[in-house]
C-alpha cells in the first residue's frame, strides 16, 4: 500500500551549488546522502520544513539533456504489488521494480496521466526528520500541469490514496482550474486550462512563509533575483506570491496564505 508522498527528485548540474542555495539561502537541512556507483552520481536530500527535495547530480553532467524537477516518489510497503495494480490499470511501465542504484531499498518507475514520472520506493525509512525550523513555515506544495484534470484526481485517488483537499477556478482571462490533493502533510497541485498546456510537467514547488513581501527583500540581499511581477497578489485572493528560480531553472514560488487544510 502506498501510504506516502515522500519527496519531488530534482537533477542538479552542480551538486556543491544546488546543497548551497537550498540550505544557506532556503534554510532547508541535509537529511540524507547516498552514491549511485553506476553512474557516480550523488543523491542528496535537503529538507525544508515538512517536505523533501531529492538531489541528484550526475558525474558525467552530459548524460542528461533536462535539468531540474524531474519526479514525483511515493512511499510503499508493497511495491511489486503496487507497481503491478497500476501497470495493469492502464498506466506506462518505465523502470520494473528492482534494487535501488544506491543499494537501499527497491524502487520503480511509471508514468502518471499527464506525462509526470512517478517513483515507488519501497525501503525501511523515509528520510523524513521532524520539521526543519527556517524562514520556511511548510513545504506547501509540489505543482504539476494537467491538460487531464478529471485523469490525475482519478489516478491520484485510486492509485495513491490521496484525497482531493481543494478546488479553485480562476475566470478568464486567466481560465485557470486548480485542484489541490494531499497524502497527510503533503500536498500536489494540479494546473489546468481550457487550450492544452506545455511544458515540464513538474512546474514549481511552493513554500509556505509568513511575509513573502519580507521574503522577497531577504532572499534579493542573498542574491535571489525574482521574476518580473514578484510579489504580487495570489490569483486566488488568498495572501501574495512570489517566483524566483533555483541552480537549473527550478521553478519555485513562496506563498504567505493559511495552509490549505485551513483555508
Amino acid at each position: 500500500m502506498i501510504y506516502e508522498l515522500n519527496h519531488v527528485g530534482a537533477f542538479v548540474t552542480d551538486a556543491e551549488k544546488s546543497v548551497d542555495f537550498y540550505t544557506r539561502i532556503l534554510g532547508a537541512q541535509i537529511v540524507r546522502e547516498a552514491l549511485i556507483p553506476s553512474t557516480n552520481t550523488k543523491c542528496i536530500y535537503v529538507q525544508m520544513a515538512g517536505g523533501m527535495i531529492e538531489l541528484l547530480a550526475p558525474g558525467d553532467v552530459s548524460s542528461r539533456l533536462h535539468y531540474g524537477f524531474d519526479h514525483v516518489a511515493f512511499m510503499t510497503n508493497s511495491l511489486d504489488a503496487d507497481y503491478e495494480k497500476i501497470i495493469t490499470a492502464g498506466y506506462t511501465p518505465f523502470v520494473a521494480p528492482k534494487v535501488a542504484g544506491s543499494g537501499h531499498g527497491r524502487l520503480a518507475f511509471l508514468g502518471g496521466p499527464n506525462g509526470e514520472r512517478i517513483e515507488l520506493i519501497e525501503r525501511d525509512e523515509t528520510y523524513r526528520k521532524p520539521e526543519v525550523s527556517s524562514d520556511i513555515l511548510s513545504f506547501d506544495h509540489i505543482s504539476l500541469l494537467s491538460n487531464d484534470v478529471v485523469g490525475a484526481e482519478k489516478f491520484y485517488t485510486e492509485q495513491t490514496g490521496m484525497a482531493t483537499l481543494k478546488r479553485y477556478y480562476l475566470e478568464p482571462p486567466r481560465d485557470l482550474t486548480m485542484v489541490y490533493m494531499n497524502h497527510g502533510y503533503d500536498v500536489l497541485e494540479f494546473l489546468h486550462k481550457t487550450e492544452p498546456q506545455t511544458g515540464d510537467p513538474i512546474g514549481h514547488i511552493a513554500l509556505r512563509v509568513d511575509s513573502v513581501d519580507a521574503m522577497v527583500e531577504k532572499l534579493s540581499g542573498l542574491g535571489v533575483v525574482f521574476e518580473p511581477g514578484s510579489p504580487k497578489n495570489a490569483g486566488t485572493g488568498l495572501g501574495r506570491v512570489a517566483v524566483f528560480k533555483g541552480p537549473d531553472g527550478e521553478k519555485i514560488e513562496l506563498v504567505d496564505r493559511n495552509d490549505l487544510r485551513e483555508v
